[in-house]
């Protein structure tokens, strides 16, 4: 496994990969297939998709095997924090958005997850960022314990839009002064 920055090269197999994990990890049992598609079809589309990879204030990474498959990927996004986070790193320029992490499925618990969440920190830290910030929907219970023992910590909420629903979204942020790695 190797992590890279993707390109538009990667638009179509990272807009399949994105769609197989959003339904993985926001279908059934959590929420109805029309729900999650109804999202699908608006957010992860290949245009959609071509478009984020082009965009200047993202910088996507995509986690794959040596046979050149993907298996995971991020997506982090320089944009202006909640107005609820911290002070010290509400200023611009001063923390940067996790705004995606996903994995297939098949690839979690096998210490992936760890392997990308360390990539986009190292990253975020050598480009002089001093915290990260996400989103988290708040019944995602496998995904708020791992950003908690990444250290993150939740600073409010927001809504957000999944198709014709409207969830909570925890905000949890995490700074990156020190170096911080979790414990199995």
């Amino acid at each position: 496994m190797h992590i890279r920055f993707a390109t538009p090269a990667d638009a179509a197999q990272l807009t399949s990969l994105a769609a197989i994990t959003m339904r993985e990890a926001f279908g059934p049992p959590y929420n109805p297939a029309e729900l999650v598609d109804e999202y699908i079809s608006s957010a992860i589309t290949l245009p959609q998709i071509d478009a984020e990879l082009t965009d200047s204030n993202a910088t996507f990474f995509v986690l794959e095997t040596t046979d050149n498959k993907l298996v995971g990927y991020a997506k982090l996004r320089r944009q202006t924090p909640p107005r609820r986070m911290p002070a010290p790193y509400r200023r611009k320029g001063m923390s940067i958005e996790i705004q995606r992490i996903y994995l297939l499925q098949s690839q979690i618990g096998q210490g992936q997850g760890r392997l990308l969440m360390q990539h986009c920190l190292d990253w975020a830290r050598q480009q002089g960022y001093a915290a990260v910030w996400l989103g988290v929907w708040e019944r995602n219970e496998r995904a708020l314990a791992f950003y908690y023992r990444y250290g993150f910590e939740r600073f409010g909420f927001h809504y957000f839009q999944f198709g014709s629903e409207r969830q909570r979204d925890f905000w949890l942020y995490k700074p990156l002064t020190t170096y911080f790695m979790p414990q199995s």
